[in-house]
């Protein structure tokens, strides 16, 4: 059986430091999922616009050189 200690004798002071220090966790994780999705999703976009610049190309080839 596990014993859970509770603190009675924390201060107003550490009980904010305690809530502020969990949200801040909370934010953190929350930035990291964005951040990860924004840099997944700018390299779609960035394969996409290779991709787009490469039909472009071949149009202009085929448009100038009638090839």
């Amino acid at each position: 059986m596990n014993a859970i200690q509770l603190d009675f004798w924390k201060s107003k002071e550490e009980c904010e430091m305690d809530s502020l220090r969990l949200e801040m966790a909370s934010v953190k994780a929350s930035t990291d999922k964005i951040r990860r999705a924004l840099f997944a999703r700018n390299g779609e976009l960035t394969k996409r616009m290779l991709e787009l610049e490469t039909r472009l190309e071949a149009i202009e080839k085929g448009l100038c050189y009638g090839k």
